[in-house]
């Protein structure tokens, strides 16, 4: 009998490889969320202390234009804190929309292995059969066909 062959072999190989890519795609995703985390985090740290020597400042009694100044600084950290952190959630959702696609291609790809399984399985019980069935032809041929075992006499009462 022929060997195993897979009809849907190319198919599985794509799938494999799409998954791979989804995986790779997402560790990705993560990887840019979590720098977009760590701007944010940065920029939360920068706001703080602008805030700090705001207050600093204040308290020592310096010119409204100084005071002005940074305070406006204040302001331009603000907006860059808040840029962050719209692009921290960009990329959350990124991270997000990745994973359902590494999650399908998974499935895909999983399908595509149990129909693999599948066929192997209905093909070991193929051979099986037919192993079996030489194996019941040989012994009737055999138990049927005169021999030297069956030419010795039996004793006699």
């Amino acid at each position: 009998m022929k060997s195993f062959q897979f009809s849907l072999s190319a198919l599985s190989v794509l799938r494999e490889q799409q998954e791979q890519a989804a995986q790779k795609k997402y560790v990705e995703a993560l990887h840019f969320c979590e720098e977009a985390a760590g701007r944010v985090e940065t920029a939360s740290q920068e706001l703080m202390t602008c805030w700090r020597d705001l207050t600093g400042k204040l308290s020592a009694g310096v010119s409204a234009m100084e005071f002005l100044r940074a305070r406006a600084w204040c302001n331009v950290l603000e907006l860059r804190l808040k840029e962050r952190t719209g692009a921290l959630e960009q990329a959350r959702l990124k991270v997000d929309a990745v994973w359902q696609e590494m999650l399908i291609a998974t499935r895909d790809r999983e399908s595509i292995d149990r129909f693999q399984a599948k066929k192997r399985r209905a093909y070991n019980t193929q051979v099986q059969r037919a192993e079996q069935k030489e194996l019941d032809e040989l012994a009737i041929q055999l138990a049927t066909t005169p021999g030297p075992l069956h030419h010795h006499q039996q004793p006699t009462a």
